[in-house]
C-alpha cells in the first residue's frame, strides 16, 4: 500500500490544491456575478452553462486524451479552467460568462476523468477501495477548505487571482512527476433506455438530486448574500453543507446494504423536504440555524446520487460502467436543468432553493414508496455502497471491482 499512495502522491497532492481552488471558484463565481449586476435568472444560465460544459467534456475528451496523452491534456486542461477563471474577472458580458462557464465545466470534467483514470490504473483490487475512499475524502476536505478563503473578506478580484494561481500550483506536481501515464481511456456509452426500464427509481433519483444540489452549488451563495450572511457566513454556509453529505453519506449507504434501498431513498427525500420547508415556514433568519439546516439538508440530499447508482447496479443488467454512465449523465442533466429553474424563482424570494426543493422532493419521496410498495422485493443479490464523488464514469470504473453477493438481510428489489 505504501507502494500505491508513494506512486499517485504526485497526483493525489495536484488534486488537493486543485480542489481547493475549484471550491473557492464555486462560491465567487455567483457572488462576482452578483456584483457586476447580473440578475438571480443570468447566474442561474452561468451554472446551467457549467453543467453543460461538463456532459460535453465527458463526450469530448476521451478522444484528445488518445491523441496526445494524459499529462499533456492535465496541462492543457488546467490553463484552460485558469482562462476561463479571469474571463469572469474581466468581462461584464452575460455572453463571455456562459461561455467561460461553460469551458470551466468542459476542463473539470476532463481534469476528474484524467485523475480518476490514473488513481484506477495505479490501484488494484485489493485497494481500490481505500484508495477510492481517501480520494472522496480528499475532494471533500479540498472544496470545503476553498470556502474559506471567503473569510479573508478580500475584494472578490483578489479572490478569483488567488484561484487562478492555485490552479496553476496545481500543474507543478503532475509536471515533475516521473510517473507512467495511464493507459487511454475507456469509451463512454449511454444506454439510457435499458436502464430506465431496469430501475426508473434509480434514474429519477439522479436527476432530482441533479436538480437540487446543482441549485445550491450555483445559487447557494447569492442566497446566503440576500439573507445578509457576512462573507465568512457565507463560507460557513457553503462548508456546512458539504460536510452534511459528507458525515451522512457512507452510515446511510452502509445502512441501504441492509435493506429495500427504495425505502432510504423515499426517507432521504422525504426527510430533505421537510428540512427545506423550515425556513418557509419558520421564517427562520438567524444564521446559526440556517447553518443546522443546511447541514441536514446537505446529509439528506447529497447521498442521494450514490444511493441511486447503488440501486441501479443492484438491478441493471449491464456493466457497473455503462449503468454508471447513464447515472452519470441523468445526473448532469438535471443539474443543468437545476439552477436556470430554481433561480426563476429568486425573484420573488429568497427561500426559492428551498421551495423548489421541497416541491421536488416531496412527491418523489411520496412516489418511490409507493412504488417500493407496489413491486414486492425480489432482488437476492446487490452490490455494495459506494461513497462515489459525483465526477465522470472514471470514478465509477474505480468502484466497480466489488463483487456481488448474496444478502442474508432483507433483499434489494428489482425495480
Amino acid at each position: 500500500m505504501t507502494r500505491i499512495l508513494s506512486s499517485i502522491f504526485a497526483l493525489l497532492f495536484s488534486t488537493s490544491i486543485l480542489l481547493v481552488g475549484h471550491g473557492l471558484q464555486m462560491t465567487l463565481g455567483p457572488l462576482l456575478g452578483l456584483e457586476l449586476a447580473f440578475t438571480e435568472l443570468e447566474i442561474g444560465y452561468t451554472g446551467s452553462a457549467y453543467y453543460a460544459g461538463f456532459i460535453a467534456g465527458c463526450l469530448i475528451i476521451p478522444r484528445l486524451i488518445q491523441k496526445v496523452g494524459h499529462i499533456r491534456v492535465f496541462l492543457v486542461l488546467i490553463s484552460l479552467a485558469t482562462v476561463a477563471l479571469l474571463i469572469l474577472g474581466i468581462s461584464q458580458t452575460l455572453f463571455f460568462w456562459l461561455l467561460a462557464r461553460a469551458l470551466s465545466g468542459i476542463s473539470f470534467s476532463g481534469l476528474y476523468m484524467i485523475i480518476e483514470s490514473w488513481l484506477n490504473e495505479s490501484s488494484t483490487p485489493q485497494n481500490r477501495g481505500l484508495v477510492l475512499s481517501i480520494y472522496s475524502v480528499i475532494t471533500l476536505l479540498a472544496i470545503s477548505a476553498g470556502q474559506m478563503f471567503l473569510a479573508l473578506e478580500l475584494p472578490l478580484t483578489n479572490l478569483l487571482i488567488l484561484a487562478a494561481i492555485l490552479f496553476l500550483l496545481s500543474t507543478l506536481p503532475v509536471g515533475l512527476t516521473n510517473s507512467a501515464s495511464p493507459q487511454p481511456l475507456h469509451p463512454v456509452t449511454f444506454k439510457f433506455g435499458t436502464v430506465f426500464k431496469d430501475s426508473r427509481i434509480a434514474i429519477y433519483g439522479a436527476l432530482v438530486c441533479g436538480l437540487v444540489t446543482s441549485g445550491f452549488w450555483a445559487l447557494g451563495p447569492i442566497i446566503a448574500k440576500a439573507l445578509h450572511f457576512e462573507a465568512n457566513q457565507i463560507s460557513i454556509f457553503m462548508a456546512v453543507t458539504l460536510m452534511g453529505g459528507a458525515i451522512f453519506q457512507l452510515p446511510i449507504g452502509r445502512f441501504s446494504d441492509l435493506v429495500d434501498r427504495r425505502l432510504v431513498i423515499s426517507a432521504l427525500s422525504g426527510i430533505a423536504s421537510l428540512v427545506a420547508l423550515a425556513p418557509i415556514l419558520f421564517g427562520l433568519e438567524n444564521p446559526s440555524t440556517f447553518f443546522v439546516v443546511m447541514f441536514l439538508f446537505g446529509g439528506a440530499t447529497f447521498p442521494l446520487y450514490s444511493i441511486s447508482l447503488a440501486h441501479a447496479n443492484d438491478n441493471s443488467t449491464l456493466s457497473p460502467v455503462e449503468t454508471g454512465s447513464v447515472i452519470l449523465l441523468t445526473y448532469s442533466l438535471g443539474s443543468i436543468i437545476g439552477p436556470s429553474l430554481i433561480s426563476a424563482t429568486l425573484a420573488w424570494s429568497n427561500l426559492g432553493l428551498y421551495l423548489i426543493a421541497a416541491l421536488i422532493l416531496a412527491p418523489f419521496s411520496v412516489w418511490t414508496f409507493i412504488r417500493s410498495n407496489a413491486i414486492p422485493a425480489t432482488q437476492t443479490h446487490f452490490t455494495p455502497f459506494q461513497d462515489v464523488p459525483v465526477t465522470t464514469q472514471e470514478v465509477i470504473l474505480l468502484s466497480a471491482d466489488e463483487p456481488h453477493f448474496d444478502s442474508m438481510n432483507t433483499p434489494v428489489a428489482t425495480d
